[in-house]
């Protein structure tokens, strides 16, 4: 090619200084020496060779440029630290590409192959950690064959990265299947994962409800509500991952209420027994008193046939006086109110004696 461009120039060149030294004078006309139009075509060919030669001279730019964007691309995916072997192996072959592109050699094909090898790496990586997600659920049986054919392709994907011989597009093929068949699954398995952890948002929820924590906790209680909901839309946007974090994060709040507002309500109650249990200690002891050294002189204000020592308890049903309760009262304010009626009965019974 060199040379039929050699030639081709060096030919119209030729005609063209013969025909400019040939053009007829005004007055006379002149012929140019031959030496003269040898020295004129030597110094024409020596220029068109060197354009020739320019003309010839390798661009990797483009080349370089691509394998360079595939390997960021891997770093960015922190394949250096997940495969450190494997990722050197193929910077190996980098430099050694460099190398050939500042000795001007065309390396188009192997910077092609190049940015190949560090996307298998990328899908390698992928479909490790998918499988690794799947085979911690125990549930990779739910889509067996896509999870044997997964398997397959890793393994094959490995052979080929020990083997020098192997193509960049035979591993980026494995490598491809191998993760796409993987993260497939994971799909399967999060969809279920998904559905378990929203029946068991669901029923957290209930137990939640059964101690009124909507009204004992209601910020708490609402952004439970809230990321249950969120996990119903990112499960409808095929986003199962995300609304298994979702359910669970549900889950735990309205278990969180559960137990502390159960808690708090054991506690009101072993109060409210505790001082029945004063009180009714403190009437057997009045009584026995009363029996033993009875009171002779009426006690004005006391005996009266109308008088209310005690405001009488209109709360016949608990769940009632609960939804009577402003709605930013915690169960923790029912203890205290059990203990100030307990002190209330007792003193009360002191004061009779």
């Amino acid at each position: 090619m060199k040379k039929i461009i050699l030639g081709l120039l060096s030919a119209a060149l030729i005609f063209s200084v013969i025909s400019c030294g040939s053009k007829p004078a005004p007055e006379e006309e002149t012929v140019p020496e031959a030496p003269e139009v040898i020295e004129e075509i030597e110094e024409v060919e020596e220029a068109v060779e060197e354009t020739v030669e320019e003309i010839e001279a390798v661009d990797n730019t483009f080349a370089l440029a691509s394998a360079d964007s595939a390997r960021n691309k891997a770093l960015e995916s922190g394949a250096d630290k997940a495969e450190p072997d494997l990722f050197k192996s193929i910077d190996s072959l980098y430099n050694k590409i460099k190398q050939k592109a500042d000795n001007g050699e065309d390396v188009s094909a192997d910077c092609a192959d190049l940015a190949k090898r560090y996307e298998a790496l990328r899908q390698y990586i992928s479909a490790k950690e998918a499988k690794e997600k799947v085979d911690q659920t125990n549930l990779g049986n739910l889509s067996q064959k896509l999870y044997d054919e997964g398997l397959a392709a890793l393994n094959k994907t490995e052979e080929l990265f020990a083997d020098p011989s192997a193509t960049g597009a035979e591993l980026l093929n494995e490598a491809t299947t191998a993760s796409v068949s993987f993260n497939s699954v994971l799909a399967v398995v999060y969809k279920q994962l998904a559905k378990d952890a929203r029946t068991a948002a669901f029923e957290a929820k209930k137990s939640a409800d059964s101690v009124k924590a909507g009204v004992a906790q209601k910020e708490k209680y609402a952004e439970g509500v809230k990321l249950f909901k969120k996990g119903d839309a990112d499960y409808s946007t095929q986003r199962p991952d995300l609304a298994y974090e979702d359910y669970n994060a549900s889950k735990d709040i309205f278990l969180a209420l559960y137990n502390d507002i159960a808690e708090k309500r054991a506690a009101a109650q072993a109060a409210i027994e505790a001082a029945k249990k004063r009180v009714a200690e403190s009437q057997s002891y009045a009584e026995q008193a009363d029996a033993e050294a009875p009171i002779s002189e009426k006690i004005a204000g006391i005996e009266d046939e109308d008088t209310v020592l005690l405001e009488e308890d209109n709360y016949a049903d608990p769940e009632e006086a609960e939804a009577e309760l402003d709605a930013t009262l915690e169960e923790a304010s029912l203890v205290d109110q059990a203990k100030g009626a307990a002190n209330n009965l007792l003193n009360a019974v002191e004061d009779a004696k």
